[in-house]
């Protein structure tokens, strides 16, 4: 049996009926494990911080419509988003430096860490796109607390 054989063979044993559907399990990433979910636009911590930024002017009503003016730090020039394309963003911190540097020392989803999730002074609403890729760029990982 070849390793091509194999895999068909492994294939068809997952499927126990042609009615019946395989469900992926999906890993509970490292991030939600240790700090649990980042808060939404719409809850507590999101109002307070749309609020906030509306006070310091980086969000205004434009046509009607909610929007964040955000300087590119790629560029140096303002751009306008409306809401619904921003995430809630870590700042000054990233998550992943908390967590490594002093989350970890309180373990995962301790009342400290989850206090921290949740204060609005951590976050600034940002692009989607900046957000999501200045998380990947970091290439930093969360280290596993020590038991």
């Amino acid at each position: 049996m070849n390793a091509g054989d194999f895999a068909k063979g492994a294939k068809n044993q997952l499927k126990k009926s042609s009615d019946e559907v395989v469900q992926k399990v999906r890993r509970v990433s490292k991030r939600l494990k240790y700090l649990g979910s980042t808060p939404g636009k719409a809850s507590r911590t999101g109002r307070e911080v749309i609020d906030r930024m509306r006070r310091e002017g980086k969000i205004r009503k434009i046509a009607g419509e909610d929007q964040l003016i955000w300087t590119n730090p790629r560029t140096g020039k303002p751009e306008m988003y409306p809401l619904k394309d921003t995430d809630m963003g870590h700042y000054p911190v990233d998550a992943v430096t908390y967590w490594n540097t002093t989350g970890i020392k309180h373990g995962p989803k301790s009342q400290e860490v989850r206090d921290w999730m949740l204060d609005p002074k951590n976050y600034e609403l940002q692009p989607s796109w900046y957000n999501r890729s200045e998380g990947a760029k970091l290439g930093a990982r969360y280290n596993d607390p020590k038991p």
